[in-house]
């Protein structure tokens, strides 16, 4: 078996997935195979991935699962470089500007301290005049108006969802245990007392 060509890797159709797996193996000193072995799939599974016979955006679940066990990481970022998941699906929906001002602008209007210090007619104001306000309430104050620093919360929330999720599946498949145990404990007690 051949050793690892990380840079060959990162040239075929496999793409940034399968150079990240093959640096972490040659990291290792891994062969191609003791690299598959590790991720549950063969070497021939490997290959296909490498030359494109196979979309590593279409890897399943579990691949990506294990993938993400063997480089350390959280599965979504198995995802992520695999082409499963894209950066645009992390782009808010197109809307107008002029609705995101809008939008940024009323959210100004509704912090206490700053309402009192407006015009009344305020809402009349034109877009460039509410831009140029709003980038001004969020510089001095700091609050993120537009939404720009929320990704990192998202990803806090997501990882909070499927530590959460893995937790209650966790405890189901212990109340699906216990059931089961007690229906055995009760069939043996009902042969002894026969």
């Amino acid at each position: 078996m051949a050793p690892i060509d990380s840079t060959k890797a990162r040239r075929d159709a496999g793409g940034p997935l399968l150079g990240w797996l093959m640096d972490e193996a040659q990291l290792r000193g891994q062969l191609l195979n003791e690299m598959a072995s590790a991720l549950g799939v063969t070497y021939g599974y490997i290959n296909q991935l490498r030359n494109g016979i196979r979309k590593v955006s279409h890897i399943s679940n579990e691949f990506a699962r294990s993938c993400a066990n063997y480089l350390g990481v959280p599965t979504v970022v198995v995802k992520l470089v695999s082409g499963s998941i894209s950066l645009s699906d992390f782009a808010w929906p197109a809307v107008d500007e002029d609705m995101v001002v809008e939008r940024a602008f009323q959210r100004m209007l509704s912090d206490p301290n700053v309402r009192p210090s407006l015009p009344r007619n305020a809402h009349k104001l034109p877009v460039p005049a509410k831009r140029a306000m709003v980038m001004m309430y969020a510089d001095i104050t700091g609050v993120d108006i537009f939404g720009a620093r929320q990704l990192p919360d998202i990803v806090h929330w997501l990882q909070r969802a499927a530590i959460v999720h893995d937790g209650h599946e966790g405890q189901a498949m212990e109340a699906k245990l216990h059931r089961l145990l007690m229906a055995e404990s009760n069939d043996l007690a009902a042969h002894v007392v026969a």
